[in-house]
């Protein structure tokens, strides 16, 4: 059962779209619903973008060169433009997305990334990259902690680790106490056999 906001052809969106080469890396698009494939569970949506949100340095790192699905049956398609024709948001948006060729750009995105307003659309997208830096910091915390490893970056305790993550937050360190066990947490070998399959 669909549980979220569903969307027609031709109605304006706030859209978090990202390359099929770094899925995480989300970017805020204003854009139309050029067509609609409908799904009890996820319905996608195939879209022509209008507006980009983010500035000309970070799109064309992350946004030129990218692959994104073009069409529901999978087909791709690749942002290929040089990066140095294009020097402001506003050009990319004109030349290329609203352009004479702008088929040739559609992307499909999955509809629990489409929002009618900017402000659902800032709020998904801050909760969404929460969660990834709550992911990282446990992904570091398992590197910079291993037995073995005794680099320059190398944390020998736990609590070690969350007093320099507090220095390193100072104001924007949760107040909650459970917060850095919930994110550091490490299930026993009972707990991770009883999630795992044979």
């Amino acid at each position: 059962m669909i549980k979220h906001k569903i969307f027609t052809k031709g109605e304006l969106i706030q859209a978090l779209i990202s390359t099929t080469q770094a899925p995480n890396v989300l970017i805020p698009v204003r854009a139309m619903i050029h067509d609609v494939k409908f799904d009890d569970v996820n319905p996608q949506y195939q879209i022509k973008i209008r507006k980009f949100y983010d500035p000309i340095s970070f799109l064309k790192r992350n946004l030129f060169g990218g692959r994104f699905l073009k069409n529901f049956d999978g087909k791709d398609t690749r942002i290929n433009l040089k990066r140095q024709e294009y020097n402001t948001v506003k050009e990319l948006e004109d030349r290329v997305f609203n352009g004479d060729k702008w088929k040739q750009y559609l992307i499909v995105v999955d509809s629990v990334f489409c929002v009618k307003t900017r402000a659902e659309q800032t709020k998904l997208f801050n909760k969404i990259q929460d969660f990834q830096v709550e992911t990282n910091i446990r992904d570091l915390f398992n590197l910079v902690n291993r037995t073995t490893y005794t680099g320059n970056f190398n944390f020998h305790t736990k609590g070690e680790f969350v007093k320099a993550l507090q220095k390193f937050l100072g104001d924007r360190y949760p107040k909650d106490d459970d917060w850095s066990d919930s994110i550091l947490y490490r299930p026993n070998h009972d707990e991770m056999d009883r999630g795992e399959w044979v």
